[in-house]
């Protein structure tokens, strides 16, 4: 299957792009590794496939509207304790 009936398929199925679709993953499990642990955002960056803690906050900012930093400060374990 070539890469463009790919995408195609893919967007009539999930109603999103695969890199969209992508992104979004990235973002969850970035969100859980703020929630649940104390790296740093350059290694949460960097295990969920950002490369750089710059390009995750683009994300974060863009698709949820706050920073990692914000969002760890409200969701992470030491705002819970």
């Amino acid at each position: 299957m070539s890469p463009r009936t790919f995408a195609r398929r893919f967007r009539a199925e999930t109603d999103t792009t695969p890199n969209a679709w992508l992104n979004r993953q990235r973002l969850l499990r970035a969100q859980q590794l703020l929630e649940e642990t104390s790296l740093t955002l350059e290694e949460i960056a960097r295990e969920t496939g950002f490369g750089a803690a710059a390009v995750m906050r683009h994300h974060f900012l863009n698709v949820l509207q706050t920073t990692p930093t914000q969002y760890r400060r409200l969701f992470g374990v030491r705002a819970a304790g």
